[in-house]
């Protein structure tokens, strides 16, 4: 158990360096960013975003889901090549389709998305950069699904590196505004793509199998529409704040996010090694619903933990690293930050469903955390502003977890330790209360509560895990470790 625990950290850990570079160097170009673009262009900017989170999954047709499935289905060399190789033609074929397509429609998409006709030339460029994307998704999951963590992390480092050298020179050198993050994003996408093939090219092969398409589009098929519904949920925030608020606040919403960073930070790097090992556990049989059980309550005190640090730290680090008019930003952080949370939850809940063979259920899934998303938005930013919108996406989040357990549950049951993770909500949701109250502070007096406060909530956190039926006995274990370690020393 303990083993495969730290087998899952280690490759959360390496997907982590590379994901949490990305945040790093997003979070050292604020500065750079809020003095170059305004918030209605920083605005625009964001939204932009929603089209290849729109398009990729459509581009994708549920081929990488079905790939990491099929993939641990199958022992031998030649059938993985096949199922990597239809994959990919797959994906080529409905992404190119979709791009003519979409390409066509570009004036209304830049009135919907961007709310501004005169955008088509930045949506347009946009689709390109969505649909590569969606083809370099194929080799990057072929990486991920033979578990070969550090190449996949290093095709993710150097992505953000050539990212961050194109925006930086087209933005400050030539001054091209929001051009600049345009250009910047396709020049990364294509140096991306080039990389991942020469990289994967060893592991497909020539040919497209009918039969093995048939299998993995009826596994991957069903992803199509729950990942439309969940990236729509997803957008539906910064959506709304956009067309009822204005491209300001919606600037403000998206720099918020931007500081909760660290949250989104973790819950990728554990998805993405979450995702084939999960596959791998299973495949071995042995004491799999046990360990399923441990990670996830670790997962929520990591979460928690997380949670309570960007309530606590990132108001002052707004403050500190952006200019003033995009101070505001700061009181949206703890509800903005909730989101990844929720969406941590979900990915995690969902384990028993991923692995049967019926995926039917999904598009339901998201359909109902879609409405859910839809009407407490309604309802609560009319009253909250932007605030009512990080609310409302984290209701709809939270919706999608529990009516995905639920149907999980049914499929491969799997014993939580709810009170444990209780008592870690409960904890967490004190502790960015407190956070809270003590913004209004002077700052000396600010900063040093926040740390008590900090250091406070990994050592409650510990009792709790000691104080857990289900995990006393491996903290122990672990703790005694530690200490025979200290006593070698």
């Amino acid at each position: 158990m303990l083993k495969r625990l730290l087998n899952l950290l280690s490759d959360a850990a390496v997907y982590g360096v590379s994901s949490m570079l990305s945040r790093i160097v997003g979070l050292l170009l604020m500065p750079l960013v809020t003095r170059y673009l305004t918030t209605e262009q920083y605005g625009i900017v964001t939204m932009l975003s929603v089209i290849s989170l729109l398009f990729m999954p459509v581009g994708n047709l549920g081929m990488s889901n079905a790939i990491f499935r099929r993939f641990n289905l199958e022992k031998d060399p030649q059938a993985r090549a096949s199922v990597l190789s239809t994959g990919l033609l797959s994906v080529v074929g409905s992404s190119l389709l979709l791009l003519m397509l979409t390409m066509l429609a570009a004036g209304p998409i830049a009135r919907f998305v961007v709310g501004d006709a005169s955008a088509v030339a930045l949506v347009r460029v946009s689709l390109v950069s969505a649909a590569i994307a969606a083809i370099g998704m194929v080799p990057f999951v072929a990486l991920r699904a033979a578990r070969r963590v550090k190449s996949a992390a290093a095709v993710n480092v150097g992505k953000v590196l050539v990212s961050l050298v194109a925006t930086v020179l087209l933005l400050v050198v030539w001054e091209l505004g929001i051009w600049a993050v345009v250009i910047g994003t396709l020049t990364s996408e294509v140096a991306t793509m080039v990389v991942l093939v020469a990289m994967a090219f060893p592991n497909f092969r020539a040919g497209f199998a009918w039969d093995t398409w048939k299998r993995m589009a009826a596994y991957g098929l069903p992803f199509v529409p729950h990942h439309l519904q969940a990236a729509a949920m997803d957008l539906f925030g910064i959506y709304i704040v956009r067309d009822m608020l204005g491209l300001g606040p919606a600037g403000l919403y998206a720099v918020a996010t931007r500081f909760a960073s660290p949250i989104n930070f973790i819950v990728s790097s554990v998805q993405q090694s979450w995702v084939p090992y999960k596959f791998q556990v299973h495949a071995e049989g042995s004491d799999a619903r046990s360990f399923f059980q441990s990670t996830f309550t670790y997962y929520v005190a990591a979460l928690s933990y997380l949670w309570v640090g960007a309530a606590l730290w990132g108001p002052d680090t707004i403050r500190l690293m952006t200019d003033v008019d995009f101070h505001p930003a700061a009181s949206l952080i703890w509800a903005v930050g909730l989101i990844p949370v929720m969406q941590g939850l979900y990915f995690m809940s969902g384990t028993g469903l991923e692995l049967s063979d019926n995926t039917r259920p999904l598009p339901l899934v998201s359909l109902f955390g879609l409405i859910t998303v839809i009407v407490s938005a309604f309802v609560l930013v009319p009253r909250f502003d932007a605030l009512g919108a990080a609310l409302s996406g984290t209701l709809g989040w939270l919706a999608m977890a529990v009516v995905l357990y639920a149907i999980s549950q049914r499929r491969y049951a799997i014993s939580y330790d709810w009170p444990t993770i209780a008592w870690f909500v409960a904890m967490a949701a004190l502790f960015v209360c407190l956070g809270n109250m003590v913004q209004t502070m002077p700052t000396p007096a600010r900063l040093a509560l926040i740390t008590l406060l900090s250091l406070a909530y990994p050592l409650t956190g510990l009792v709790l895990l000691l104080r857990s039926r289900d995990e006393r006995g491996r903290m122990l274990h672990l703790l005694s470790k530690v200490l025979l370690v200290q006593t070698n020393r």
